[in-house]
């Protein structure tokens, strides 16, 4: 049996020195196919980080009417804590607020001085409240809505983050599709390449081949070459494509995305991703690699032997 493998890897080392030019254009369709769909995985990656940085940074500030005192600002704020969607509340008095205020518009002239006019703090209570998931902060908005406070209430700024999220992720969900559908393509032009190359190199060994039937040559016998062929085709160009995917990105990283080959998150978080999953879970990477390559190499094989070979 050993024998047989070794004899059959043979010939298909032997068939692909033969055909090197057929075979190099297989290797690169294959390589070329994994690599796009490697960056694109890689970009959907890499917006999902950018979309979880966001979504911490992003909060409902509930804004409390002037008149709200601390004592009463504070007992809105335990009670919004004690939401179970609710992670934290972070309370920022009259005075914090107003220090905050003056701050930021220091280089305005005219607010300062109307500021100056007015004299007292103008100035609310600020809730900042942090939910446990980012798909949370609808049910908290309308929970404060909805409360026994909601007359103490001077306005909630929910909605300005709202569209950011939504936006993001329909980024994502498009980014999605687009991947699934160039991975699809792309997959099944690499198949059509390579199943036309092994289809060649049966036609070019017919005679060989019916000689072998005709001495009681075994199934295996024939048709295994074809499909080492397929797996040798599907190896080298995962290797290929791992190390050009890999090189890619790190130029990325390095240079400015525009005028990238594809549309990629901001470089932060391309290294953000080849940092925190990559780079930990290489060897998962490689397998996978390897896997689709060869799937994508005997499936074209088996193609090819099943309608030509009738075996």
């Amino acid at each position: 049996m050993w024998l047989q493998i070794k004899r059959t890897i043979k010939f298909a080392i032997n068939n692909i020195a033969h055909n090197y030019w057929l075979a190099i254009a297989t290797i690169g369709s294959i390589a070329i196919a994994l690599f796009i769909i490697n960056v694109q995985i890689a970009n959907l990656m890499a917006n999902n980080l950018l979309l979880e940085d966001i979504q911490n940074k992003v909060n409902i500030s509930v804004y409390l009417k002037p008149e709200v005192n601390d004592e009463a600002g504070r007992e809105i704020a335990r009670k919004i804590e004690s939401y179970p969607e609710v992670e934290k509340v972070n309370y920022v008095s009259k005075e914090e607020a107003f220090e905050k205020f003056k701050k930021d518009t220091a280089n305005n002239q005219v607010l300062q001085e109307a500021l100056d006019e007015v004299g007292d703090n103008p100035l609310g209570i600020t809730l900042n409240v942090k939910a446990r998931n980012s798909e949370d902060y609808p049910k908290i908005n309308e929970k404060i809505k909805q409360d026994t406070f909601q007359d103490k209430i001077e306005s909630i700024n929910y909605e300005e983050y709202k569209g950011i999220i939504s936006n993001l992720n329909e980024e994502i969900r498009s980014s999605q599709k687009i991947t699934i559908i160039l991975a699809v393509i792309l997959s099944l032009i690499a198949v059509l390449i390579t199943f036309s190359t092994i289809t060649i190199t049966i036609y070019t060994h017919r005679k060989e081949i019916e000689i072998m039937k005709l001495v009681g040559g075994s199934n295996f016998f024939v048709s295994a070459p074809f499909v080492w062929e397929g797996i040798i085709y599907g190896v080298i160009a995962a290797v290929i494509s791992t190390a050009a995917s890999y090189g890619y990105l790190q130029y990325i990283i390095k240079n400015s995305s525009d005028g990238s080959l594809l549309s990629l998150s901001s470089a932060r978080f391309i290294k953000q991703f080849l940092e925190t999953y990559l780079i930990r879970n290489w060897a998962i990477i490689i397998l996978s690699q390897l896997l689709a390559g060869i799937f994508l190499g005997v499936t074209s094989s088996l193609i090819s032997i099943r309608k030509y070979l009738k075996i």
